[in-house]
């Protein structure tokens, strides 16, 4: 790098509440209106540009800096937008070979001491963290907050993602002079050719605020599939796992009818067991020996839409489809198969014999058309519902294996996937993703699976608590939002009867996907009640955690059922021990004082019109309070704003 100048010279970029200066030396010092990111430089492959020289060039609303390497030139150009600064990055000349590419890179953060993260996909500890202290990095993808103590949150984000995924690493400041610094990176994966997506920056005053208009703002780019009614459905999967066969689901479905009025669930969804071994879906299974039409010609006759699960990526060694094509098995830059899932001892995956699942080779156009009938065959066959599993397998950086086409990254692959599943499932569709890396899918999935599975003993929830209110301000905006099904069942369930209805009453108020494994009828009466009042209203009703990062002991949600009038606020303590806590009545809903009902599926009970309430909480205990400035009750209405007599 060149010796640093010893003057101050700048060039100074205003958008808004954020500056930006551009140094003589090609460094150049962001600041926001509480955080500033000092000191950026850009970096190849992890290690700080070497320039021969830099040029520097203005104009009214952008800067210009061109960094002259001895492999070509690496460019960086700085403008002011309407909502922040962006910071397009272009290399020129065909030498510069690179895995990742630093537009930002060792810069040190300045007036905050958390960041909030973005996961990368399924349960990645989303959400408001404290700055690291050891010796290790943290990462957050696409879209990452900096959040300070009190004031504006500054956001760095890419918002295109249709052919690089970008992150941003926290280092702690003992690896860095103790200073916390901070890279942003997009992974280039060694593929030339592309455009670079655009870093931005942004602020905003709270921190779930800032992520969510930057959310926004991606989801736009992205053309996000945000508008579709959200879905109230019933999945086979925890309840007879890989054991359901075509019999089971006839029967299941035969008790759904005896219930009046029964649940009006939208979807019947089939999940694993109808296939022998994975990768073979469109052969008969043991379980359904006349394949899947009766199932799906039963489900349609009842009234109900159809859904299925499938793993695209996924094929095991003992399926027809590896015997017979091995060769479309994705490769190690070594040669060797990559194996994503083994299992050599009693243990095995769904109850198959399959040792080893591999992932297929998407780049190459035969395991196209053979996913392209899978899909397309499962749609004429009449479902209507997709939940695809695993899909993060897609993901391999494409410096790090063989394709069968080479030629461009693991995001462009994914995507090209994920545009012929659309083309073949249709625009009518609903597509749900699970164990997905989130930026791909984004314009194509209708939700998105965000923590690990559920079960029945509270610890399943751990998971479920942390990315919830993590991920809550990507729901409605990029999908809905799919915290996993819902265990109503008392039977064979570890889980008190106050812990299941606490965990119901979570789920519900997000204003995400809603669904059970659990059989309506068998179910106790309380609990059936409980999931009818969760029926999402045609409007999707979003809630907001208000105290997101902030020290509390009770989590509250809060979801506006009547414009500037009515909110449903949930209570929730997680915890072991009680707990109780005073909250005032504008914190939660910006109104000054209102009256205060307890609601739950028996009805309401006024409280009384007040400007703060002390919420009380045993173990793992929930209360649902209806918040009305108007006064008026929570009358003819459910939790999600659903009128009763709503058709």
């Amino acid at each position: 790098m060149l010796p640093i100048l010893m003057f101050s010279w700048t060039l100074t970029l205003h958008a808004g509440g954020i500056i930006c200066n551009v140094n003589r030396d090609g460094s150049f010092d962001i600041h926001g209106s509480s955080v500033s990111i000092i000191n950026c430089y850009p970096a190849i492959n992890g290690e700080l540009i070497k320039p021969l020289s830099i040029k520097i060039s203005e104009a009214s609303n952008y800067s210009d800096i061109v960094y002259s390497l001895p492999e070509g030139t690496f460019r960086l150009i700085i403008r002011q937008q309407e909502d922040g600064i962006s910071i397009e990055t272009v290399l020129e000349g065909g030498d510069i070979v690179a895995a990742t590419v630093s537009p930002i890179a060792r810069a040190e953060v300045v007036g905050a001491d958390r960041f909030y993260r973005t996961p990368w996909a399924i349960a990645d500890d989303a959400g408001v963290r404290n700055w690291p202290t050891d010796r290790k990095r943290e990462r957050s993808n696409s879209i990452t907050g900096l959040v300070p103590d009190n004031g504006y949150t500054l956001v760095v984000s890419t918002r295109d993602y249709r052919n690089y995924f970008s992150y941003a690493d926290m280092f702690p400041p003992g690896l860095f002079h103790d200073k916390r610094c901070i890279d942003v990176t997009i992974l280039t994966e060694e593929v030339p050719g592309f455009s670079l997506p655009l870093i931005h920056i942004t602020e905003a005053e709270s921190a779930f605020q800032a992520m969510r208009n930057e959310a926004v703002r991606v989801g736009e780019v992205m053309q996000a599939r945000n508008q579709t009614p959200q879905t109230y459905h019933w999945c086979s999967w925890y309840y007879a796992y890989y054991y359901l066969t075509e019999e089971m689901l006839f029967d299941f479905l035969d008790g759904f009818e005896t219930l009046e009025p029964r649940v009006p669930v939208q979807t019947i969804q089939i999940d694993v067991g109808y296939f022998p071994h994975v990768g073979d879906w469109l052969d008969h299974g043991k379980n359904f020996p006349g394949g899947l039409k009766p199932s799906v010609e039963k489900i349609k006759e009842l009234g109900y839409e159809a859904g299925i699960w499938v793993g695209p990526y996924m094929v095991g060694n003992r399926s027809r489809l590896y015997r017979e094509h091995p060769d479309w098995v994705l490769r190690n830059n070594d040669g060797t198969m990559a194996h994503l899932l083994t299992f050599y001892g009693e243990d095995r995956l769904w109850g198959a014999m399959d040792e080893e699942y591999y992932m297929l080779d998407t780049s190459n156009p035969e395991v196209m058309d053979y996913l392209r009938n899978v899909f397309r065959t499962f749609r004429e066959m009449g479902f209507t519902f997709f939940k695809t599993d695993f899909m993060f397998w897609g993901a391999k950086a494409s410096h790090e294996v063989k394709r069968h086409t080479p030629g461009k990254t693991s995001a462009r692959y994914q995507r090209e996937l994920y545009e012929m599943i659309r083309e073949e499932i249709g625009p009518d569709a609903f597509w749900l993703g699970c164990i997905a890396n989130y930026a791909p899918m984004i314009g194509f999935v209708d939700a998105m699976r965000i923590s690990w599975d559920i079960g029945a003993d509270w610890h399943y929830a751990n998971s479920f608590f942390r990315e919830v209110q993590g991920q809550q301000f990507l729901n409605n905006v990029w999908w809905q939002n799919d915290p996993d099904a819902i265990i109503l069942r008392s039977d064979y369930n570890h889980m008190a009867d106050h812990e299941i209805e606490t965990l119901a009453m979570y789920m519900g108020m997000l204003g995400g996907a809603v669904n059970t494994s659990d059989l309506f009828h068998e179910i106790p009466e309380r609990f059936l009640d409980l999931f009818r009042f969760l029926e999402p209203a045609q409007d999707k009703k979003t809630a907001t955690f208000p105290f997101l990062g902030s020290a509390q002991n009770i989590d509250v949600l809060v979801r506006e059922l009547r414009k500037d009038s009515g909110w449903a606020v949930l209570f929730v303590n997680s915890e072991n021990t009680p707990v109780t806590q005073l909250f005032s009545i504008s914190s939660m809903t910006g109104v000054a004082s209102a009256t205060c009902y307890d609601w739950d599926t028996s009805g309401y009970s006024k409280i009384g019109h007040m400007d703060e309430i002390i919420i009380q909480l045993g173990p793992r205990e929930s209360r649902l309070i209806f918040v009305a400035a108007d006064r008026k009750p929570p009358k003819g209405i459910n939790f999600a704003g659903k009128e009763l007599n709503e058709q």
